[in-house]
């Protein structure tokens, strides 16, 4: 299978320690499409300061979302099977197995609230990528800064809409911190 990055694109940016790989699981009761699976055990999934990968997602091992948003009220319905990737920022990233879709969950003041963040993982992958590699890159030579974000926003843009298609997305605040010289 061809993604858009591959896995030493991702090794290079992220370090051997950095990355996390899953095993491939063929069971029956594993719900992520082979494409997913695929992508997950040969790229791999970020994990670092910013990003931090959750460390399994085996299907019987997700974290029951309904009951970790709990305390903040109900969790909808439709979240109740999916699995955490993992924390972006601040954000937590759940993924719906049976779409693909990768969503930012919140906390909401009745019930959790969700958005979709990247239409897959894939996406993410990507994202992530791409913006430690601009992180690494102004580390050696902030010269430019504004124009390279804006590039590198055209980039992920151009590959998925989602990232930047709500202005309160943690991919803007992300950005704008970049900008900021925050991150």
């Amino acid at each position: 299978m061809n993604f858009a990055v591959t896995a030493d694109e991702v090794r290079t940016v992220f370090g051997l320690t950095g990355v996390v790989h899953f095993p491939l699981y063929s069971a029956p009761h594993n719900r992520l499409d082979i494409r997913t699976a695929h992508l997950l055990s040969s790229i791999g999934l970020p994990d670092t300061e910013w990003f931090m990968s959750k460390a399994s997602l085996r299907a019987d091992d997700y974290i029951n979302i309904p009951q970790w948003y709990s305390k903040w009220g109900v969790a909808p319905k439709e979240c109740r099977n999916w699995l955490v990737l993992g924390l972006f920022a601040d954000t937590t990233l759940g993924l719906d197995p049976d779409s693909g879709t990768v969503y930012a969950l919140g906390d909401g003041p009745t019930q959790m609230t969700y958005s979709p963040l990247h239409r897959d993982v894939e996406s993410l992958i990507y994202a992530l990528t791409k913006f430690e590699s601009l992180r690494q890159a102004l580390e050696e030579n902030d010269e430019g800064t504004e124009e390279r974000v804006d590039v590198l926003r055209a980039q992920i843009t151009a590959f998925d809409p989602l990232p930047f298609a709500d202005e309160d997305s943690q991919w803007h605040l992300a950005f704008e911190e970049v900008i900021d010289g925050i991150w």
